[in-house]
């Protein structure tokens, strides 16, 4: 499986649950008490752990002061799954041999 990576595109498979299954553009790992700015010229701050930051039309991440950021938000490194370039032929290929024993 490739890794995460700065422009590349990335599946949610975990936090939120409506978000599972949403294809989302990765933008830069932000760390720690780090900001950064979003398309909408909006700047937010990561207080916790390593998290990426992604965009897609769909996000909507609520901030404590009841306003919300519309097309990006911090995703955790494991709640996105890599999902650019990945091959998976193969693995349709093994699981069909497992059935077909």
């Amino acid at each position: 499986m490739s890794e995460l990576k700065a422009g590349g595109l990335a599946m949610v498979v975990g936090g939120n649950p409506e978000l599972f299954g949403m294809e989302v553009r990765t933008v830069r790992l932000v760390m720690p008490g780090e900001a950064a700015t979003g398309p909408d010229g909006r700047k937010a701050l990561n207080v916790v752990r390593p998290k990426w930051m992604c965009t897609d039309s769909r996000i909507i991440t609520p901030l404590a002061d009841g306003s919300s950021l519309d097309g990006w938000g911090f995703f955790w490194i494991n709640h996105l799954m890599p999902i650019d370039g990945d091959d998976f032929s193969h693995e349709y290929e093994k699981k069909k041999e497992l059935s077909h024993g």
